[in-house]
């Protein structure tokens, strides 16, 4: 390839040859890829010749010739004469855009809706696959975070993706999460602006979709803000900057879309943020995404997301604490009228979260002899005074305990709701102390802390 770039440049140098005029003043002819190469060159018969010649000369030094079914020929603003000339010389086919390299359609001019119909129907052949599985609420978030977000940050990672797109990827995601009837994702409580925030700030550490869209392609600007030394870098510095800096830059009419829409990420982040998310010298996306995020940290973090508790444990605490349970007194939010609001445990009292999990006779004993087992105080019976205890980080041992607990009362609510009967308190029980057992004997090689290993060692009897 050093041959062929060398016969190039030769080429490049005669007074016939043109170069492309967005490409003149760094002299770029060539690009050069794993497998793939791409040329370019003034729309005229001369030029296009000359790239014929290097061609030819690199074929018969080396023995190795274009595909001429591969090869395509792409033209702007070439009127219908040359552009017939051109390709009776080259003797290659035409192509029509968008070009696609590496799957990502690519086009001189903005790009349009149907350009990502890619994006949706992936995840679309996904999601039928995933539709017949049993996948509990954990299960659908870790495949959401790291296969259907996966995609989409693929192409966000080179495009501002357009709104639509974006929406409808969320969708279906929303979707897929807390479960599609018809055309309409459930009922469900939490809204996905509130799934979308960061653990550390209440939410399920989704991001925001647009957000994380200029978040990812912050690395654009900070690689011109520092001018480093990569092709791209330059051409912009030639081509638009000149030497100008970038927060200085005053947008014309005459750039091209993908230019405009770098400029006016500067709407959204300042010059010190961007700063702020370069860390040991690589740019971190999600830096810049927590720094536009103005909320206070979630006070039930810690003890919520403790990795101690099983993943599907975690999902229902935190919709406890954040009161977003279905239960039966939030139904009447929905407009929809129920037979009866009585709890389905013990039907004396409208069921809510601080009905359930504390006023309820049955959930009010199961949680007495767990607690006894452990030989450590029950929680608080209210509701309040029970989210300021969770707030206070407890330990990894007794959040397994505690977070088990609050699953297994809430399992035991959706039994008698679907099979109108209880299990009994004793069956629930037991199948806590299970839970805990098997949990507490995956992490017997942990490192735990002095005042846990009394604990670890009194539940694993």
């Amino acid at each position: 390839m050093e041959y062929l770039s060398r016969r190039l440049l030769k080429e490049a140098s005669e007074k016939t040859f043109k170069f492309h005029p967005m490409c003149k003043s760094l002299q770029l002819i060539s690009l050069c890829f794993a497998d793939d190469l791409i040329l370019f060159s003034k729309g005229t018969v001369l030029a296009a010749h000359h790239l014929k010649i290097a061609l030819g000369c690199f074929s018969e030094t080396t023995g190795l010739f274009p595909n001429k079914d591969k090869s395509l020929v792409y033209f702007g603003g070439v009127s219908l004469l040359e552009k017939e000339m051109i390709l009776d010389d080259l003797q290659f086919s035409e192509g029509s855009f968008p070009l696609k390299y590496l799957g990502v359609p690519l086009r001189p001019t903005k790009w349009r809706r149907e350009d990502c119909d890619a994006i949706i129907k992936k995840i679309k052949m996904r999601l039928v696959t995933w539709a017949t599985k049993h996948l509990s609420y954990a299960g659908r978030i870790q495949l959401i975070h790291s296969v259907l977000f996966g995609l989409r940050n693929y192409w966000m990672s080179i495009f501002i993706l357009p709104q639509s797109v974006i929406k409808e990827v969320e969708r279906l995601c929303r979707g897929f999460l807390w479960g599609v009837k018809g055309d309409r994702s459930k009922i469900h409580l939490a809204s996905w602006d509130k799934v979308c925030l960061p653990k550390s700030f209440g939410g399920l550490g989704f991001k925001n979709g647009a957000s994380w869209n200029r978040s990812i392609l912050g690395k654009f600007v900070w690689a011109i803000m520092d001018k480093h030394d990569i092709l791209w870098v330059k051409w912009v510095n030639n081509i638009y900057l000149k030497g100008a800096d970038f927060w200085d830059y005053e947008l014309r009419g005459d750039v091209s879309w993908y230019w405009r829409k770098l400029c006016h990420l500067r709407n959204h982040f300042s010059k010190p943020m961007v700063t702020a998310a370069v860390r040991k010298g690589k740019y971190v996306a999600a830096r810049l995404y927590l720094g536009s995020i103005t909320l206070n940290i979630d006070s039930f973090y810690n003890s919520i997301w403790c990795n101690f508790a099983l993943p599907k444990h975690r999902f229902i605490l935190w919709q406890v604490v954040h009161g977003h349970l279905l239960t039966r007194d939030n139904f009447h939010k929905f407009h929809i009228d129920l037979v009866s609001t009585l709890c389905p445990v013990c039907g004396s009292e409208e069921e809510s979260h601080h009905h359930l999990f504390f006023s309820c006779c049955v959930s009010r004993e199961v949680v007495r002899r767990i607690f006894d087992w452990c030989g450590i105080a029950a929680w608080s019976l209210d509701y309040n005074r029970w989210r300021c205890w969770i707030s206070n980080r407890i330990s990894g041992v007794v959040n397994v305990l505690f977070a088990a607990t609050v699953y297994l009362i809430w399992k035991n609510r959706n039994y008698c709701v679907h099979n109108s009967s209880c299990l009994t308190i004793l069956k629930i029980v037991n199948e806590i102390k299970d839970l805990v057992k098997y949990r507490l004997y995956s992490l017997k090689n942990r490192k735990f802390f002095q005042a846990e290993k009394g604990m670890f060692l009194r539940l694993m009897l």
